[in-house]
């Protein structure tokens, strides 16, 4: 082993340890680049419809993103509010929460032992139940500053995923033509299937996605507001959004929605708890599987498994893009090396009886 060689490799291993270093400190970019991507992906067929209807380009992309935005605005404009106003009540009295949780545990306790016939206690005493919700609430008070500061930086990370978007949508073809003429001829067309059908993957999975999600949130809403349950569009919101994380988000809407539920009346939290979990069985075995049978499509093992990573390295972000980034590389391994090895070893020919591959044949 040379000393060049020695020095060549000691560079590419400094290069990469400092590319890793310099993507890691811009993860939250990368992240908004990511769901910029998927965002454009997921619109461009309305683009196209609306191009298809004779509306220029440029004018198709606005209306498109606007109508995105007015949708996105008139949500938080309806759920904020509420969710709001709850929230500073409970911080200004946290024995108002406290009694809540305290009667939802006495009367749980006597249904559970007029059911069962023997007495059932939950063994928390309301003092125990007082001192933790009063730990919760003064955490609250003290970080209520930050979580407006990260609710800022949120609607800045809103802004610059709508911007870049925008941009990747006029972009997009300049970047597949870039990335062809940078190919050997023979690989153009392999990357430009690989381009459309990573975008036709992501798209359809997003689209998919948000389908579900404002289905099961709208039956949740119907619902919940004829059987006159207190707060039903803010209930159904969370619902819908914590049913978007695959695999676990129903059981968390359940358990979320069930939750903000108690706060008002066990009654209702009984109620919630029926309604979501029905829900989460049509979404389970009748919605999921015809609206996302063009998605990306993984062994449930490795859904939770991609799931779980995604969330441990980006918490609710991490876990709804772990499926997009895992199918792409789904779709990056197909082409690039389970297909090339099929054709090495794919018989083709039939000579005196023996079965041959390319590859002998090659070597003949």
């Amino acid at each position: 082993m040379s000393l060049a060689y020695i020095y060549k490799a000691t560079l590419v291993f400094l290069a990469a340890l400092a590319t890793a270093y310099i993507l890691f400190l811009t993860l939250n970019v990368w992240v908004s680049v990511m769901v910029a991507i998927l965002l454009a992906s997921a619109l461009r067929p309305a683009i196209f419809r609306l191009m298809r209807w004779r509306i220029p380009q440029a004018v198709a992309v606005l209306l498109v993103y606007l109508g995105l935005t007015a949708i996105t605005i008139t949500l938080l404009v309806i759920i904020l509010p509420p969710v709001i106003n709850q929230f500073v009540g409970y911080i200004q009295n946290d024995d108002r929460l406290a009694i809540r949780l305290i009667s939802a545990q006495g009367w749980l306790e006597r249904t559970v032992t007029q059911f069962t016939g023997s007495d059932f206690e939950l063994g928390i005493a309301p003092e125990e139940i007082r001192a933790a919700v009063s730990d919760i609430v003064d955490t609250i008070r003290v970080t209520a500053p930050s979580m407006v500061g990260n609710a800022t930086g949120f609607l800045g990370d809103f802004i610059l995923i709508i911007v870049m978007a925008l941009y990747w949508v006029s972009t997009r073809d300049r970047t597949e033509r870039f990335l062809i003429d940078i190919s050997p001829l023979s690989r153009r067309g392999q990357v430009r299937s690989i381009m459309d059908e990573i975008e036709g993957g992501l798209g359809s999975y997003v689209r998919s996605i948000v389908l579900v999600s404002i289905v099961v949130g709208l039956l949740s809403a119907l619902i919940l507001t004829l059987l006159r349950v207190p707060g039903a569009g803010t209930i159904s919101f969370f619902y819908a959004v914590a049913t978007a994380i695959p695999i676990i988000g129903g059981l968390i809407g359940v358990v979320l929605a069930t939750f903000l539920a108690l706060l008002t009346s066990p009654i209702n939290a009984v109620i919630v708890l029926v309604v979501t979990f029905l829900l989460q069985q049509v979404e389970n075995y009748y919605l999921t599987p015809r609206m996302m049978s063009g998605g990306t499509d993984f062994d449930p093992l490795l859904v939770l498994i991609f799931v779980a990573l995604g969330f441990s390295l980006g918490g609710i972000t991490g876990s709804l893009l772990s499926i997009p980034v895992a199918g792409t590389v789904s779709i990056l391994v197909k082409h690039l090396i389970i297909e090339p090895r099929k054709a090495i070893v794919a018989p083709n020919k039939i000579d005196g009886g023996i079965l041959l591959s390319s590859s002998s044949q090659e070597k003949k």
